[in-house]
């Protein structure tokens, strides 16, 4: 989809994953961080499924809650074939990387947690990376997960600069979305439009 900015600077994009794209290119390029288009597109689907919150938040008997990655990771462990493993991996590889750069100001205080998420994340893309078969179509993501294993902890500055750019007033943009979405407020609107969301072309796009 293409993105383009009118006369006025106003971003006129058609959804979110069309927003998530621009400000990871845009962050990267100011970063210097040399991630490959696909990668880009991977985290850009990646935020994209994670603005909503039933993708990251899991219901249980308890309630919803935030699996631990200790948690999927011995779901993995037990997993009966490779391909359910490579799954849970998937699982935890994205979450991690989602929590690290997402929370990666709160984590920051606590250098053990985010260390942590660095580390299990990037183990399991490493893991998906050395597995993936090319007869099953997986090469391409093969390189993807190798990308982000080998310079996880970059990937984690990536979205922590997205995130932390796409936050307004203490609330989180994609919130401000949702509940725009739900709720049509005209005083909404007009905050997205001040991060640069077309609310309008929101609408058709959806």
């Amino acid at each position: 989809m293409k993105t383009s900015v009118d006369a006025t600077g106003l971003i006129r994009e058609g959804n979110l994953q069309a927003f998530f794209h621009q400000s990871l290119t845009r962050t990267a390029r100011e970063h210097r961080l040399g991630a490959n288009d696909a990668t880009l597109h991977y985290l850009t689907h990646l935020l994209t499924d994670y603005a909503h919150s039933e993708r990251v938040f899991d219901r249980t008997a308890d309630g919803v809650r935030l699996r631990p990655l200790a948690s999927l990771y011995g779901d993995a462990l037990q997993a009966g074939t490779v391909r359910e493993r490579r799954l849970w991996l998937r699982r935890l590889g994205d979450l991690a990387l989602f929590i690290a750069g997402r929370f990666a100001g709160r984590l920051s205080r606590r250098l053990a947690d985010l260390d942590y998420c660095i580390a299990m994340g990037g183990n399991a893309y490493g893991y998906l990376h050395q597995t993936a078969d090319a007869s099953t179509g997986d090469r391409a993501l093969g390189e993807i997960f190798g990308e982000l294993a080998g310079d996880f902890a970059r990937f984690v500055e990536l979205l922590a600069a997205v995130t932390d750019r796409t936050a307004t007033d203490g609330r989180d943009l994609v919130q401000l979305y949702e509940r725009w979405q739900a709720t049509g407020s005209p005083l909404l609107a007009r905050r997205l439009r001040a991060q640069g969301l077309d609310v309008a072309q929101l609408a058709i796009a959806h």
